[in-house]
């Protein structure tokens, strides 16, 4: 019995000593950081780790805001702070790394972006009551060119200019407000490198007239009293004409003329009308949104010739090959029944006079309007127009 004792208390012994060994082998001691990258984007940088440091110089394009840190560590041990709480890195660090027996080991993170040479000016807005116009810059010459409606003072201007990130720029462009001279402005980029730019504007005050008048057909224009057209009920349909117009030089336009080869009559008994009618004239950009609308009379002697809107009231600019798209049609058309014809070109070409013509077509019986965006199409020839203006 007493050997049974002692061989329950010996075996009792060695089973303490072997779960102290084995509390002693699960507690380690490692605490050290054994990779550290920080990654931006698409971009990875990695840092090489010496004893309790981490040194390094990014790039200057490599930005150290809305970052992700990746850093890794020994099993069971830990790290503070919690690596991924870290978003941006804005002078040194230092992480505690504490190890599983509690052992803690200081890393000390010094990272830095290399100062930026960027010293450019990006953009410069002129910004207008009507519109906001893009200066021209030139960074080889050091030059930004904008030419202005005439309306806009050059002593009372609201001038915004983006720079490069990082540089500062002299004198502040939110105390600048005359341009009537071309204005310095100093730009230095983060490692204090200088550029100097001219901003010089000035009003557009170049008058010019464009005109496309060769003339080989004409297309139907107005409404239609035919009671035996095919298809087609008399003072039912009204006929529009449309034209894009793209221009070389930014241009602020101040008459656009369209022209007609007769005057308006009634198809059936060709009777002259011999009362005034009006035209309404719609100019949209390339996205088809409306930039203005307005409307002319023509007189009631009007035998055929140019037909003229006035467009300096509505302060339009023309942006440089840009496409924009004039629609004109005979107000009332369609009950009125009278029509003449748009006078076109059927040769193929390049340039101003050579741009897709248009065609609409709109019926009461179908409840449309020549308002109406989609009685639209791509017309294969091009038509007579004229516009004048200043760039």
């Amino acid at each position: 019995m007493k050997t049974k004792v002692k061989l329950f208390s010996i075996f009792f012994l060695i089973s303490l000593l072997m779960a102290s060994c084995v509390a002693e082998v699960s507690s380690s001691n490692q605490n050290t950081i054994q990779s550290f990258t920080i990654t931006n984007g698409s971009v990875t940088k990695e840092f090489a780790i010496e004893e309790n440091s981490i040194r390094g110089i990014v790039e200057s394009t490599f930005e150290l805001e809305d970052v992700s840190l990746d850093v890794s560590i020994p099993k069971g041990a830990t790290i503070s702070p919690d690596p991924a709480t870290i978003k941006s890195i804005n002078g040194p660090l230092t992480f505690v790394v504490t190890a599983e027996n509690g052992d803690i080991k200081n890393y000390n993170v010094d990272i830095r972006r290399e100062p930026s040479a960027d010293n450019f000016i990006l953009e410069v807005n002129v910004n207008t009551p009507n519109l906001v116009l893009n200066g021209d810059i030139d960074a080889e010459k050091g030059l930004v060119t904008k030419r202005i409606p005439e309306s806009n003072d050059l002593k009372g201007l609201n001038v915004e200019i983006k720079f490069s990130k990082y540089a500062t720029i002299s004198p502040d462009p939110k105390t600048i407000r005359d341009y009537s001279e071309p204005v310095n402005f100093t730009v230095t980029s983060e490692s204090g490198v200088e550029k100097i730019y001219q901003v010089k504007l000035e009003h557009m005050d170049f008058a010019v007239s464009r005109s496309c008048t060769d003339s080989n057909t004409s297309k139907w224009f107005g409404g239609d009293n035919r009671t035996d057209a095919p298809d087609i009920l008399a003072f039912d349909r009204n006929v529009g004409t449309g034209q894009a117009v793209i221009v070389d030089k930014s241009l602020v336009p101040s008459t656009f003329s369209i022209r007609f080869l007769e005057g308006f009559t009634y198809y059936v008994g060709k009777q002259k009308y011999n009362k005034p009618v009006t035209l309404k004239l719609i100019i949209k950009d390339a996205s088809l949104n409306v930039l203005a609308t307005t409307t002319t009379e023509v007189s009631e002697n009007f035998n055929g010739g140019l037909v003229p809107f006035d467009l300096q009231s509505l302060n339009l600019y023309l942006e440089a090959k840009k496409a924009y798209t004039f629609y004109w049609y005979l107000v009332d058309g369609d009950k009125l029944g009278v029509s003449s014809g748009s006078a076109g070109n059927t040769n193929a070409g390049s340039g101003f006079c050579y741009n897709s013509g248009y065609s609409g077509e709109s019926r009461i019986s179908r409840n449309n309007s020549l308002e109406d965006a989609n009685v639209w199409y791509e017309h294969g020839w091009h038509f007579n127009i004229g516009l004048e203006g200043k760039e």
